[in-house]
């Protein structure tokens, strides 16, 4: 007999809740989107004696002759006094595709309108906000974005490092064998290795190059005593 009882009072809640919403508690007024708005503007009214919280709705996309296009839910907080119209934004249907509301500015030479039908599902309920969770999204989109970065600049300062090491070892090499050369052609020119070699440090290797060969071949006792 408990069971019973318990049975009809659940009834009794569900049928008190389902009487609270009826469609034309809160109707569409207006809708408006240009083929430029990433946002479409709805308006709705409260028809009722009651300030309206929260509001979850369906909107049907129509094609010119009523065909159906696609739908959406949406479940938005709004707070809508008795009687009163209150605007708000939802995302605009293929925003990306230049499409218009009808009663709203088109794609200048390629307009594609559609109309919409809008369907109450429930008002002053909990909603189930996603919002939190879009915005843990979009900050992990934004972490991920930024250790992109710091990973490519890694890569990029790792590649510079490598490059100018490899840079330094070719200029060093390069150093060295000037200095190697200009060794080479003072012994051919009998002059002494370890003074021109001196020269090339105090001054420039090229510049001891070209000393060497301006100067030309030597046999002087003075070059002899320096090689010894």
């Amino acid at each position: 007999m408990k069971k019973f009882f318990c049975l009809l009072f659940t009834v009794f809640l569900s049928s008190v809740t389902f009487a609270q919403v009826n469609e034309n508690d809160i109707t569409m007024v207006s809708y408006e989107q240009s083929w430029m708005d990433r946002e479409g503007t709805l308006a709705l009214k409260n028809n009722t004696d009651k300030e309206i919280h929260n509001v979850s709705f369906r909107i049907t996309y129509l094609d010119m002759a009523g065909n159906p296009l696609d739908y959406e839910d949406f479940e938005e907080e709004v707070d809508i006094a008795p009687g009163m119209t209150k605007k708000l934004d939802i995302s605009a249907y293929e925003r990306d595709r230049h499409y218009n509301y009808h009663e709203s500015e088109a794609f200048p030479g390629d307009s594609h309108p559609f109309e919409i039908k809008f369907e109450l599902k429930d008002y002053n309920s909990i909603i189930d906000d996603d919002s939190d969770d879009d915005s843990d999204e979009e900050i992990s989109e934004v972490i991920r974005s930024v250790k992109d970065v710091n990973e490519g600049l890694i890569s990029s300062f790792f590649k510079a490092s490598i490059a100018i090491f490899i840079f330094g070892l070719f200029i060093f090499g390069v150093c060295v064998g000037l200095y190697v050369l200009v060794a080479v052609m003072a012994q051919n020119r009998h002059r002494s290795a370890v003074l021109w070699i001196i020269l090339s440090i105090l001054s420039t290797p090229i510049l001891a190059i070209i000393l060497l060969l301006v100067l030309g071949d030597s046999n002087s006792s003075e070059e002899g005593h320096y090689e010894k």
